[in-house]
């Protein structure tokens, strides 16, 4: 353990000088102080199977709304099933960083049932379809049922899935054996309004909800009288149809309409009534899937088919913030037009959207300051960014040095202006760091701020030079780890690069890993032995073990590094465990978990 490593000077950084800097103590960020307004909007991109298309390039992407251009200022894929594309063992593993790219995405689905519209006996093929729903769902997906136009909720949104199968077990149709055009417009026209009905109660989303609407037949946009009397009750105007696809677009539902498999196409069995319009009950349909942008779909064949595709569609979807507009904000349902240049692909979204109106609390924080971003715990998204923190060696009397990293999620994105809060418990504010003009210019950014020894929550807020900003929050302990007379450090990540070592928070196509971590306390003269292992599980098996690399610093403290293969690793998160301890005694691990994904999961700019 002797010898001075010079070539790793830029180590002196995890153990940061100084103490942290409160936000109101130095020179003001540089402009922009505020985040520019932006729109979040979220689409799927699938294939003509259903696959969900997770390489879409924002130069693929044209967005409309209200009849004009929207410059893409950041655009993602969100996997329902992970919260990082291609990662294993996500759900089971400490997150190796925070993140606003996806946070545990889910789905909010809904069975909106016209049991008017399918006859008693054939709700057969319906029930299979749901079960086989159920099981492919995941355990956090939030299924809601409702029956139309009469029954209403029957089981509100839930992650209890067997109660969603108990009520789907009980639904019954109701449809006569036949019916006149007249009587198909008027249980059309009832339907459609309590299917507006039920999407008011949603109100203004900025989350996503898929609508499942189950029925046999609806009636077209049709008078129930000749033209030259006043229209009845049965009158069914194209208006409606536009209230369930404006109803849509405030609470944000992709529409799927799906028809049993027995469904008559040609209306077989209404009456034909055709001086005053179409008796086709598919025509009804068609015409709710062109205002609403919907998906047609049928159970005929194998039971389950078209549900099971819309669990299948809905497995991934596409985030994308757009440049705002003052007049956006105004509560009105505006067009919405998403396009892409890719052939042989499908968009799903709605043809209309509408933003909420800001009140005088959430007015500030649609262009936030750092303040205004780490006062609420609201998350930001326009600008992508990670960030970790990892308690240090270096001890201030009873406080403890928690090191802060962060960078943006996108390549090519300098920063304007970045801070740090750890709250703890209560919500307090235990520390805060601001960055100065020379830590922006590094990457990942690092600072480091003083906290007594507990539990806490980093919030990094940012801000970038065309004025996005992003938020991510961070669980971290503040504790140093003992292993008798030996203190240790938290286990650290990054690459050798010229100057020294660097910390990187993920990890793609590099064909090493650097683990980094610092030790004092040990006795003259005393054997230090140390391993390193990289493992799919917290205590597994493990795949990669090297030896640990150790040199003398300063003031009787060592640093232990070694080298990784990871370039043959696929894709997913591993467990990078460092062994320390003195000879005769057990060794102490400190552990992190490592992430890789693939290049095409990065976020890209547009």
């Amino acid at each position: 353990m002797t010898g001075h490593c010079a070539a790793l000077t830029a180590l002196a950084l995890l153990g940061l000088a100084g103490t942290s800097r409160a936000l109101g103590q130095q020179t003001p960020p540089r402009t922009p102080e505020r985040g520019a307004e932006y729109l979040e909007l979220t689409f799927a991109v699938v294939t003509a199977d259903g696959t969900p298309v997770a390489d879409l390039r924002a130069d693929e992407l044209t967005v409309r709304i209200g009849g004009r251009a929207r410059a893409v200022r950041s655009m993602h894929v969100i996997p329902v099933d992970g919260p990082a594309a291609g990662a294993r063992n996500a759900s089971t593993l400490p997150p190796p960083f925070g993140t606003n790219v996806s946070s545990g995405a889910t789905r909010t689905l809904v069975l909106a049932i016209d049991e008017d519209s399918f006859r008693p006996g054939s709700e057969g093929p319906l029930r299979q379809a749901a079960d086989a729903l159920i099981a492919r769902v995941g355990d956090e997906d939030r299924v809601a049922v409702v029956t139309m136009p009469f029954g209403g909720v029957k089981v509100p949104f839930t992650t209890d899935h067997v109660r969603v199968r108990t009520a789907l077990s009980q639904i019954v149709g109701q449809a006569p054996a036949n019916q006149t055009g007249s009587e198909l417009a008027c249980r059309s026209r009832r339907t459609l309004e309590a299917l507006v009905s039920y999407l008011e109660t949603l109100g203004v989303r900025n989350d996503p909800t898929t609508i499942m609407f189950v029925t046999a037949g609806l009636a077209a946009p049709r008078r129930d009288a000749v033209s030259a009397l006043a229209p009845g009750m049965c009158e069914l105007s194209e208006n409606l149809f536009t209230q369930v696809a404006t109803a849509a677009g405030r609470a944000r539902a992709h529409f799927y309409v799906i028809r049993p498999g027995d469904a008559a196409d040609r209306g077989a069995s209404v009456q034909r009534e055709t001086s005053i319009g179409s008796d086709n009950p598919l025509a009804g349909i068609e015409h709710l899937v062109g205002a609403t942008g919907g998906k047609l779909l049928s159970l005929t064949g194998s039971a389950g088919t078209a549900l099971e595709r819309v669990v299948r569609e809905t497995s991934a979807r596409y985030l994308a913030t757009v440049a705002a507009q003052p007049n956006d904000r105004s509560g009105r349902s505006q067009q919405l037009d998403v396009r892409v240049s890719r052939r042989g692909v499908e968009v799903r979204t709605h043809p209309h959207i509408t933003f909420a109106k800001a009140d005088a609390a959430a007015a500030k924080l649609l262009q936030p300051s750092l303040r205004d971003m780490l006062g609420t715990p609201a998350l930001f998204r326009d600008l992508p960014i990670r960030a970790a923190g990892f308690p240090a060696l270096a001890a201030d009397g009873q406080n403890i040095r928690i090191v802060a990293l962060a960078e943006p999620a996108e390549p090519g994105v300098n920063l304007e202006s970045l801070a740090a809060v750890l709250f703890d418990r209560d919500g307090k504010v235990a520390s805060q760091w601001l960055a100065t003009a020379q830590e922006l210019q590094r990457s990942p950014v690092m600072g480091a701020m003083s906290a007594p020894p507990g539990a806490y929550r980093l919030r990094i807020a940012a801000i970038d030079t065309t004025g996005r900003s992003g938020t991510a929050d961070y669980e971290v302990t503040a504790e140093i780890v003992r292993s008798g007379p030996l203190r240790l450090s938290s286990l650290v990540l990054g690459l050798n690069r010229v100057g020294g070592f660097v910390p990187k928070l993920q990890f793609t196509t590099e064909p090493l890993a650097v683990a980094y971590v610092e030790f004092d306390g040990a006795p003259a003269g005393a054997k230090v032995l140390t391993a390193l292992e990289v493992a799919q599980t917290t205590n597994g098996p493990a795949i990669v073990t090297v030896p640990l690399a150790i040199q003398s610093s300063a003031d009787n403290r060592y640093t232990a590094m070694g080298s990784l293969a990871v370039g043959a690793l696929p894709p997913g998160d591993y467990v990078v465990r460092a062994m320390v301890g003195l000879e005769g005694h057990a060794a102490t691990r400190v552990v992190r978990t490592m992430r890789k994904v693939p290049v095409d999961a990065v976020v890209r700019q547009p």
